[in-house]
């Protein structure tokens, strides 16, 4: 696992520079790109056969606690953003 976790490192500084070099659009812009990243991912993922379905399902289910804990803190007292339905 340490070579996957030393090659994901590299992809995300390449993902890095290619996002410095986006162009800022604002909400909408910013949602669609993250949208056409996970989309390609989950392509990619299949089309070349890079991990089984399982994996893949368990990585994005792990995301969505990632993405969870970056949007409200630790603190589980925190204010909910506001214009998402849990």
């Amino acid at each position: 696992m340490a070579k996957v976790d030393e090659l994901q490192k590299q992809h995300e500084a390449n993902l890095d520079a290619f996002l410095r070099d986006q162009p800022g659009g604002g909400p909408d812009a910013d949602w669609a790109l993250v949208r056409a990243l996970i989309h390609r991912g989950v392509h990619l993922a299949i089309e070349r056969r890079a991990g089984e379905f399982c994996a893949l399902t368990t990585f994005l289910s792990e995301m969505v606690g990632h993405a969870h804990g970056l949007m409200h803190g630790a603190d589980p007292t925190s204010a909910k953003h506001d214009d998402s339905v849990h």
